[in-house]
């Protein structure tokens, strides 16, 4: 189980409106689901007091795990995501640990790029990673946690 801090008031504002904790976790499985991400579907969300996203789900490959704990993360009034996916058999065996890195004031996916890669053309690499989170390479914001593949 792994656990992801995060800055509370960055991100997807998918649930402000609801004050039901029912309809917030709900809200939460339904955004991971329209994003598209593989897997998601069979996903569900428990919310805490704190804005504790708990996220549980079976079967899915690392790449999906590591997208479905971000899109969630990237979520404004989650503070924190507990990681209780159990991916398939074969991602546990080959699967890489996935590296993030927390968007910073001035960032650019280029800019992130040199800085983990040493060459400011891998952005495509990371912008490719963080779909369908990401709409375009110049849309991210400060608070933001993407995935950084391996070079």
């Amino acid at each position: 189980m792994d656990l992801f801090g995060l800055i509370k008031n960055a991100g997807a504002k998918i649930f402000d409106s609801f004050s039901d904790k029912e309809k917030r976790e709900q809200a939460v499985e339904k955004h991971i689901t329209d994003l598209g991400i593989e897997g998601a579907e069979g996903v569900s969300v428990q919310i805490s007091e704190k804005g504790e996203a708990t996220v549980s789900g079976e079967n899915i490959t690392a790449e999906q795990k590591d997208k479905i704990l971000v899109a969630v993360g990237n979520i404004s009034g989650v503070t924190a995501v507990i990681d209780k996916l159990t991916p398939a058999t074969e991602a546990t065996e080959s699967a890489e640990k996935a590296n993030f890195y927390t968007v910073q004031p001035g960032d650019s996916l280029s800019g992130i790029a040199a800085k983990v890669y040493g060459n400011a053309n891998g952005y495509m690499k990371i912008f490719e990673a963080n779909k369908p989170m990401l709409s375009h390479p110049d849309k991210i914001y400060p608070g933001q946690v993407l995935i950084i593949p391996e070079n």
